[in-house]
């Protein structure tokens, strides 16, 4: 059986040789070529030159951090994916890299599953088709271009966040979100109260009846 993303080609632009190499080798087998480069203008220059079909870039890197990278990809080309590595610490440049239209961004230590979840990810979103429509159980189906949910057949009417953290938790479906990316992928760096995201969570359930959203104390929520 064909692996899928097995006629592609990635770029890992990550400063840290032994990461970087770490990475390259659990792609390896998922890629027909896995391209690496370890500061910023080097991955421009094997992007400029290669154009692969997947980036998987670091923030902070010498010579050219990994947002300016983004910027100038992204001048002539809207649609390549582009998956962003980042800290805790470093959530800040998320807000910075949100008009850059990033595929999604993983939180450091990369491990085997977020990678097998990342994979998961680009098999769904073609790299020429966007991600259209989820079936979440047998009678639930979610559209991402019409930012809707239908269950038996009924369009039910959520709110900018209840969607907001629906989209996150189906792109992350069966593992946890921690609280941290939740918030701030719901409310940026603003200040908010943890009882206002179990609002949010305990409304989404109540209007799609059967939505298992699981919590995990101290941890975060999933979506199974």
């Amino acid at each position: 059986m064909k692996i899928k993303n097995s006629d592609k080609t990635i770029l890992i632009v990550e400063d840290d040789v032994e990461s970087n190499n770490n990475i390259s080798y659990l792609l390896r087998s998922r890629f027909s070529e896995v391209l690496s480069a370890y500061d910023g203008m080097e991955g421009w220059r094997i992007y400029s030159e290669r154009m692969p079909d997947v980036i998987l870039t670091d923030i902070e890197m010498p010579k050219m951090d990994g947002l300016e990278l983004i910027r100038r990809i992204r001048e002539n080309d809207k649609t390549t994916p582009i998956i962003v590595l980042s800290s805790y610490s470093h959530q800040h440049y998320l807000l910075d890299a949100i008009p850059l239209k990033l595929e999604e961004y993983l939180i450091k230590p990369i491990t085997l599953p977020k990678l097998n979840q990342l994979l998961r990810i680009l098999e769904q979103n073609d790299k020429h088709d966007v991600l259209k429509c989820v079936d979440i159980s047998e009678n639930i189906r979610y559209d991402f271009q019409a930012k809707t949910i239908i269950q038996n057949g009924i369009v039910l009417r959520l709110s900018h966040l209840e969607i907001s953290l629906l989209e996150l938790l189906l792109k992350r479906k069966e593992q946890i979100v921690s609280y941290e990316e939740i918030e701030y992928a719901l409310y940026g760096t603003q200040e908010i109260s943890r009882n206002a995201l179990k609002i949010i969570v305990s409304n989404l359930r109540k209007k799609v009846i059967g939505l298992n959203i699981q919590v995990t104390p101290k941890l975060g929520y999933r979506l199974l």
